[in-house]
């Protein structure tokens, strides 16, 4: 078993905490292409959306930032704190456009 820590509202976003989105919209864009991921018979967040960790996904501008401004300005997140099981991670390794490999 592991522990891990979902983060609430008041607490702060640090580099290495993992994120995931609650909602997905598709390439094709419009808000007909959302696609939820809200039960919606209780509400509470239910996806298959694997994590990553915020420093691959987000600039140092969020870090320390309350979780409450950054779903209050962007798309709505849930972050924990710990590490997930490996295969609940998405694995970013090539996907950084700053890569010397390219």
């Amino acid at each position: 078993m592991i522990t891990v820590s979902i983060l609430e509202d008041d607490d702060t976003i640090k580099a290495d905490d993992w994120c995931r989105p609650l909602a997905i919209v598709s390439m094709s864009g419009g808000s007909s292409d959302s696609y939820s991921f809200k039960s919606c018979y209780s509400g509470t967040p239910e996806n298959n959306v694997k994590w990553v960790q915020v420093k691959h996904v987000f600039g140092k501008c969020w870090f320390g930032e309350p979780v409450s401004e950054f779903n209050r300005e962007c798309e709505a997140f849930e972050f924990l704190r710990g590490t997930p099981p490996k295969e609940h991670q998405l694995d970013m390794r090539g996907y950084n456009s700053f890569s010397s490999n390219r």
